[in-house]
């Protein structure tokens, strides 16, 4: 697999409709995904025993999980920049459906454990509320998690190798001038299929176990790689590129290894440099094992060159920080701190499908005409609702809780519907050569900060209140708004260029 230029395929093009279709099966599989996740984990943490905290080890178990995205995302994304997209992409999306076989597997365990105990006779506390809801203490729930958080990992893992060949493609097959539209357009299909799921679920509660859903993902998983497999064009001009189906998913499967062969290398490439920078002057001839290092710490310093990279890393940082704390376990907490179930989430998530799908029909039109601090600064103060929202909601009897918590995510919806088209227009328009490193660089970063999040919401919400979370993002609040206000975009840099011409 060889690279040789920065050379734009004339097909490219049909990858937008191509992309907005898949993205309709995307939206389908994570409406039911985003719905049922959390609570799934809840429910098995809530079965290892009572001394178990459910916030903490929810917490610590979507912290790890982020890492297993982060590192790939940062160290691996330079690949399709080298072999292409499509083969980067169909090799990310071949852990996708052994993800949600896994988890499905997981909660059919937490099931079946307790009955094959105690067909043999064994003497085991069970709890008998449903099939899904019977309990053993001990070993085996715990390796039902264990099997949970396996699939959550290569959930995480898929995304992270493949999300900045997906958004490099998208930028590279729209018209220069419509890149954010095209984002747009594509993250629409995305929410309009994202009700389905919320809905089906709502209508089901209670009448399917959670992990039946993770058996129907992993087939519409499977459907979604096989579509992109045969419609998918490559949009830059490779050399070893073939039409040839066959040949093409044995490109991916070897796209897989160069994947995680480069991000492993990259981790000890980097994790070298320090050593490098000290004895680089005792080196009187220069290996090739330094040489790739230099060669690391070089790129590293190019991207963050782009006047824009510093600025938007620092922002990144703090909007993870800002929307982490109070998101990354959220619809868990409901469960343990409101007592909300799937079926209440499944409405909240419907409303927030609805809310971003009708806020991204304009967005798509006026999205291009728009400056992206414009949709950032947008964006954020949307957002803000759905803090005002939940600290209101605390303090609101039980019965309007509910509405109350369902008017912040009306605000979400606006929120995502002007951030989508401007951060991705943002982020792989940095460097057109390098989008996917550069892209995976930043967004890398910027899942940095989301990091600590779910540990630390899991810690105050546990040790505190649930009401802290959202205490702490409006303290931040005004940082982050300032920050888009100021965020450096190209089109003032080529604005002072031609005023400077002038």
């Amino acid at each position: 697999m060889s690279f040789h230029e920065v050379k734009l395929h004339p097909s490219r093009k049909v990858n937008i409709r191509v992309l907005a279709i898949a993205n309709l099966l995307s939206g389908l599989i994570y409406g039911f995904y985003n719905v049922i996740i959390q609570p799934f984990l809840v429910e098995l943490i809530e079965l290892t025993g009572r001394h178990v905290k459910p916030e903490e080890t929810l917490g610590m178990i979507m912290t790890v999980a982020s890492v297993v995205q982060i590192i790939p995302m940062i160290f691996a994304s330079k690949i399709s920049d080298k072999i292409g997209r499509k083969r980067v992409i169909l090799g990310s999306f071949i852990f996708l459906p052994i993800s949600m076989v896994l988890l499905g597997t997981s909660g059919l365990l937490s099931v079946n454990y307790p009955l094959h105990f105690y067909s043999l006779g064994a003497n085991f506390p069970l709890e008998s509320v449903t099939l899904s809801k019977l309990v053993v203490k001990g070993f085996p729930i715990t390796y039902a998690l264990a099997v949970a958080f396996l699939g959550l990992s290569c959930t995480s893992l898929g995304f992270g190798l493949g999300d900045p060949a997906n958004s490099a493609l998208v930028a590279e097959s729209a018209e220069e001038k419509k890149t954010a539209s095209s984002f747009s357009i594509i993250s629409l299909a995305f929410y309009a299929t994202g009700l389905v799921g919320p809905l089906v679920i709502r209508v089901l509660t209670n009448k399917i176990d959670l992990w039946v859903y993770f058996y129907i993902l992993a087939v519409l998983r499977l459907v979604m790689f096989i579509y992109q497999l045969f419609a998918l064009k490559e949009s830059q001009v490779i050399k070893d590129y073939t039409s040839n189906i066959y040949k093409q998913f044995i490109q991916s499967l070897k796209a897989i290894y160069l994947m995680l062969r480069q991000m492993f290398k990259s981790i000890f490439l980097y994790l070298s440099i320090p050593y490098y920078l000290i004895r680089r002057k005792q080196q009187s001839e220069r290996s090739n094992y330094y040489n790739e290092v230099e060669t690391n710490l070089n790129l590293f310093k190019e991207i963050f060159r782009n006047p824009g990279v510093p600025y938007a890393v620092g922002f990144f940082l703090l909007d993870a920080l800002v929307y982490g704390i109070s998101l990354s376990i959220f619809w868990g907490s409901l469960v343990t701190q409101y007592d909300f179930n799937e079926g209440n989430i499944a409405v909240i998530q419907l409303v927030f499908n609805i809310s971003t799908l009708i806020f991204f029909i304009p967005v798509t039109k006026i999205s291009d005409k728009l400056k992206k601090r414009e949709l950032l600064l947008i964006s954020q103060l949307t957002g803000g609702l759905f803090f005002v929202s939940n600290i209101i909601a605390y303090f609101t009897l039980p019965q309007f809780r509910f509405y109350i918590i369902m008017i912040g995510w009306i605000g979400m919806g606006a929120s995502v519907a002007f951030w989508m088209p401007g951060i991705m227009s943002i982020l792989t328009n940095f460097d057109k050569k390098r989008r996917a490193e550069t892209y995976g660089m930043v967004q890398g970063l910027h899942q940095v900060g989301w990091f600590p999040t779910s540990f630390l919401a899991g810690l105050i919400i546990s040790r505190v209140n649930f009401l802290m979370v959202f205490v702490i993002s409006m303290v931040l609040f005004p940082f982050i708004i300032l920050m888009a206000w100021k965020f450096p975009v190209k089109e003032d840099m080529e604005e002072e260029l031609e005023e400077d011409k002038a």
